[in-house]
C-alpha cells in the first residue's frame, strides 16, 4: 500500500473528510480532531499496512505511524485541502463544528486540553528547538576534541546557532500558539515582541528593581528570553479579545481597528500581570521538578522511568515540555525527564531488540529490527505499539528495565544540556560546556545498562510469538 493510499484508507475509515475537522501531525503520529469520534474504525485502521496503532488522547484520534508519518501526512494534506502551514480544513462549518467540539470536551476534560495546548504549541517547533540542542551537544564535542577554541569567533557564530532558538522561544511559541488559537500569528509576534523588547529584556538584565509605570500601573521587569509559560497565556488572552472586539467592529474598519485596539488593551495586560504570572509558574513548576529530582532522586528516577511508557503513550511526556525547556533557558541544563526519557528509551530498544533475535517469525523480526533501530535514534512508539506492547512480556521488560536505570543515572545527577529527541544520537548534549567527561560516561553507562537489563530480562520472561502482518483495506 503506497502513501497515497494509506492516507485515503485512514481518512475513509475516521469517517471521511466530513468528520475531520483539524488535522496535524508530531514525530511519529497522525492526529485528527473529529466531529464524531464513534465513527472512527480504529481496528480496521490498525489493520492497515503501514499504521502501527491507534489511540484517542486529548480530544483527538491518534494515528500511530512511524518514521513514515511526514510522507503519509502530506498526502493527508492534498486530500483534506489543508491550509498552506495551517491545520484547519478549508471549510467553514468544519471549523465552526471543531469550536463546539472542542468546547465540549474541555469542560469534561479540563487536562486534556491543557495537554493538547501544549502538545500543539510544541510540535511545530520541534525541529527547530531540536536542532538547536544538537548543535549544543556538537559545539561542546568540538570543544572537547580541540577542533574549536571557546575563545574563538567561530565558536561564538556557532553558540549563536546553538542557542538562538531558546533565546527567541517566545517568537516560536507566538506562531504556534496563534495557529492554535485561531488568531492572526503577526499579531502574536508582536505580543511576543513586546515581552523581548530590549526596553524590558535590557532592564532586566541590568538589575533594574524598580517597574516601569504604564498611567500609574507598574510593569514588573522581567526577563522572558527562554520562558514558556509567558507567551503562552499571553497569545490566549489575545484570541479571546480579538475575538470580542471583531464581532462589533464594521466590516469597512475591521482591518485597522480590530488589531489597533486588540494591541492597544492586550499589551498591557500581558506586560503588567499575564506574563509576569506565566514567568512565576513556569519558575516554581521547574524548581519544584528539580527539587523532586535533586532531594528523591532515586525514588524519582525509579517511578518516572518505570511508567515512562504509559507516559508517552498516553501523550503526557507533552506536559513536561514546558518544564524541561524552562530549566535549559534557566539553568542550562536539564537533570530530569530528559535523561529519564534517554534511558527508558534505550530499554524499548533492548526489548525489541531481543524479541527479533528470539522470534521465528519472520514478519515480527522484521518489524521489531526496524523499529529497533527507530527506539535507538529516539522514536520508541514503533516499538512500543508495533512489537513490546503486542507482545506484553517485552513491555513489562523494558518498564523494568527503564526504572533501574533512571533511578541510577538520576541518583548520580546525570544532565542534559540540549534538547534533543533521546537516543544515540542525543549524546553529544550529554557533554558538559567545560569539556569535562564525567557527565557524558555516566550517560554513555546508562544506556547500555538500560539497553542490556531490557534485552536479557526479555529474553528471560519470554514471550508468545504472533503474525502482525498488516491486512490491506
Amino acid at each position: 500500500m503506497n502513501n497515497n493510499d494509506l492516507a485515503k484508507s485512514i481518512i475513509e475509515l475516521s469517517g471521511g473528510e466530513e468528520n475531520i475537522v483539524k488535522a496535524i501531525h508530531c514525530i511519529t503520529r497522525i492526529r485528527f480532531n473529529l466531529k464524531d469520534d464513534s465513527k472512527a474504525n480504529s481496528k480496521a485502521i490498525e489493520n492497515l499496512e503501514g499504521v502501527i496503532g491507534t489511540t484517542f488522547k486529548s480530544g483527538q484520534f491518534q494515528i500511530i505511524i512511524g518514521n513514515n508519518v511526514n510522507n503519509v501526512f502530506s498526502e493527508v494534506e492534498k486530500i483534506l485541502n489543508l491550509e498552506p502551514n495551517g491545520i484547519e480544513i478549508k471549510d467553514n462549518e468544519k471549523s465552526s463544528g471543531f469550536k463546539e467540539a472542542k468546547k465540549e470536551k474541555g469542560i469534561k476534560n479540563i487536562g486534556g486540553l491543557i495537554l493538547d495546548t501544549i502538545s500543539s504549541s510544541f510540535q511545530p517547533i520541534l525541529p527547530a528547538i531540536i536542532g538547536a540542542g544538537m548543535m549544543k551537544g556538537i559545539l561542546a564535542l568540538f570543544v572537547v576534541a580541540g577542533w574549536v577554541a571557546d575563545t574563538s569567533g567561530t565558536y561564538k557564530i556557532l553558540s549563536i546557532i546553538a542557542d538562538s532558538a531558546f533565546y527567541f522561544l517566545p517568537f516560536l511559541l507566538a506562531v504556534s500558539v496563534s495557529r492554535k488559537f485561531n488568531v492572526n500569528e503577526f499579531l502574536g509576534i508582536v505580543v511576543a515582541g513586546s515581552l523581548m523588547y530590549p526596553t524590558i529584556i535590557d532592564a532586566a538584565k541590568a538589575g533594574q528593581l524598580d517597574p516601569i509605570k504604564f498611567l500609574s500601573i507598574p510593569v514588573p521587569i522581567v526577563n522572558y528570553s527562554s520562558t514558556v509559560f509567558p507567551i503562552i497565556l499571553s497569545i490566549i488572552l489575545m484570541s479571546y479579545i480579538y475575538k470580542a472586539i471583531d464581532r462589533f467592529i464594521p466590516k469597512s474598519l475591521k482591518l485597522v481597528l480590530t488589531p489597533t485596539i486588540t494591541l492597544l488593551i492586550t499589551v498591557p495586560i500581558v506586560l503588567i500581570l499575564i506574563a509576569p504570572l506565566g514567568n512565576y509558574l513556569g519558575n516554581y513548576l521547574a524548581i519544584g521538578m528539580n527539587w523532586l529530582f535533586e532531594n528523591a532522586g532515586f525514588l524519582a528516577g525509579l517511578l518516572i522511568g518505570f511508567f515512562n511508557p504509559i507516559i508517552v503513550m498516553t501523550g503526557m511526556h507533552y506536559g513536561m515540555f514546558p518544564i524541561m525547556i524552562q530549566n535549559l533557558g534557566t539553568f542550562g541544563f536539564d537533570a530530569g525527564y530528559l535523561p529519564v526519557n534517554l534511558v527508558t528509551n534505550l530499554a524499548q530498544a533492548g526489548s525489541v531488540f531481543a524479541v527479533a533475535l528470539r522470534t521465528k517469525n519472520k514478519t515480527l523480526k522484521s518489524v521489531a529490527v526496524s523499529s529497533g533501530i527507530s527506539a535507538l535514534l529516539g522514536t520508541t512508539e514503533p516499538a512500543m505499539f508495533g512489537v513490546n506492547l503486542k507482545l506484553k512480556k517485552p513491555f513489562y521488560a523494558a518498564m523494568i528495565a527503564g526504572g533501574i536505570s533512571a533511578s541510577i543515572v538520576i541518583a548520580f545527577g546525570l544532565k542534559t544540556f540540549g534538547f534533543v529527541i533521546p537516543g544515540l544520537i542525543a549524546l553529544p548534549t550529554y557533554i558538559s560546556p567545560d569539556g569535562a567527561l564525567k557527565n557524558f560516561l555516566l550517560a554513555l553507562l546508562g544506556i547500555i545498562l538500560s539497553f542490556i537489563v531490557s534485552f536479557i530480562l526479555t529474553l528471560v520472561l519470554g514471550f508468545e510469538d504472533i503474525d502482525i502482518a498488516k491486512k490491506e483495506i
